[in-house]
């Protein structure tokens, strides 16, 4: 499943998974991809981004535009794309 997700200036997605990868791309913007386990990664346009299976994530818009982001997601279309925390 493929999906273009706009996130408003000084607004964020909120803690999520998914059942499956995702991989993305920042088309247009700035932002902070924060993990429940990790440390946070910085993203501006034209970066490309990796989220395994299950790792909750937030991405906060930290730019001055609305952000951007082209994500592509291999899940099992049973499941739901998205569970919220």
């Amino acid at each position: 499943m493929q999906t273009v997700v706009e996130i408003p200036q000084r607004k964020e997605s909120g803690r999520h998974s998914h059942p499956g990868v995702e991989v993305g791309y920042i088309v247009r913007g700035d932002a902070l991809m924060e993990f429940d386990d990790g440390p946070a990664q910085r993203l501006r346009t034209g970066d490309p981004f990796f989220i395994p299976s299950g790792m909750i994530h937030n991405a906060r818009n930290v730019g001055t535009v609305t952000t951007m982001m082209l994500s592509t997601y291999v899940i099992d279309e049973t499941m739901p794309l998205v569970t919220t925390y």
